[in-house]
């Protein structure tokens, strides 16, 4: 992206430069045309609407340089955020699967320790 800002800037630079030049060879006011030199005008004035045009399109390209600029770091930042996201997901289903352990454990200890209530009490009316 710096390799295409940097051309970018250079051509911007070269456009101004042959701007300049024409500026210098016809003076402030403009060209001092006859009227047997029509073509020359009108060509000199084609070149003036390719160099703006040009200077146009080389400002649009500079800002939409920019713009991919800021969405590749919000992409990132995205990118990130999602990565964040994965990990902190992996470490609540691990704290989730253990507390599920855990229940199932206690409930088994709550099953066995009722069917040994219940053993223990025929047991003992049995054994009177």
């Amino acid at each position: 992206m710096l390799l295409f800002l940097l051309t970018s800037f250079i051509c911007i630079i070269i456009l101004r430069f042959i701007h300049a030049v024409t500026y210098i060879r016809r003076g402030p006011s403009g060209p001092r045309f006859g009227p047997r030199n029509d073509k020359i005008k009108h060509v000199q004035n084609q070149v003036d609407e390719v160099i703006d045009v040009m200077q146009e399109n080389i400002t649009k390209v500079i800002e939409r340089g920019e713009r991919l600029d800021e969405l590749q770091d919000k992409s990132e930042s995205l990118s990130d955020n999602a990565t964040a996201f994965s990990n902190r997901s992996k470490q609540l289903r691990r704290q989730m699967w253990w507390r599920g352990c855990k229940i199932k454990a206690i409930m088994a200890l709550v099953a066995i320790i009722l069917l040994l209530v219940i053993i223990i009490l025929t047991v003992v009316k049995y054994r009177t």
